[in-house]
Formats: C-alpha cells, structure tokens, sequence
C-alpha cells in the first residue's frame, strides 16, 4: 500500500514538473501587440491600411483559416480596434463578414510595420 502511494504521489510530481508553461515566445508576442495597439499612429494606419476586404473564393476552402464571424453594419466608418477582431504578429486574420458575405482580411503587424516604414 505504501508503495502504490509513493508511486502516485511521484506521478502527479512529475506530470506538474513536466507540464507547459506558458510559451515565452507569446508572451513577447503579446506584449509586442499591445505596445504596438497603444501608439496613436499605429491606431490610425490600422484604421486606414490595416485590413482590406475580399470576396469570399468560390472554389478554394477557406473555412479552415477563419478567425470568426462578424457584423459590419457600415465599411466606411470602420473603426478595427471597436471590432472583436485579433491581430497577429507574423500570420493575417480572415473574418467572414456575414451580413455582407465577404472575407474581412486583418494584415499581420509585421507587414502593418514594413509598409509604415515605406510610407515614412
């Protein structure tokens, strides 16, 4: 009996020592989003070259790269950081927009970053 208790108690020791932790690689990632979201300038080309609309492809799968739903009532005053939408650092987000059937397209930070930079 001691003996299958002092197996289970290195087991469980063991599964908490050999668990994940949080990747750091997020957390930078995070924190490098929300550094960035916090910067008015950043805010306002998002606003204006952040994203872009797209038809949705009639012929290649697309369901499995979607982010989410979402409702646009009206583009031209579109404001992203309002939106329940995630930006990513290094990947583009795709939203179907369903009351207008089109693919909303989030670009990643890091092209959001080299085209601030050739617009400088």
């Amino acid at each position: 009996m001691e003996r299958f208790l002092f197996i289970i108690i290195v087991f469980f020791s063991c599964i908490t020592l050999f668990s994940q932790k949080e990747n750091p690689s997020k957390i930078v990632e995070n924190n490098e989003l929300v550094d960035f979201l916090s910067k008015k300038k950043n805010v306002n080309f998002l606003n204006k070259s952040g994203y872009y609309f797209l038809n949705i492809p009639e012929k290649k799968p697309f369901s499995n790269r979607l982010s989410g739903t979402i409702l646009i009532s009206d583009t031209s005053k579109l404001d992203i950081t309002k939106m329940n939408v995630n930006f990513l650092i290094n990947d583009y987000q795709y939203y179907l927009v369903s009351n207008w059937n089109i693919l909303l397209v989030l670009k990643s930070i890091d092209h959001i970053k080299n085209e601030m930079r050739s617009v400088e």
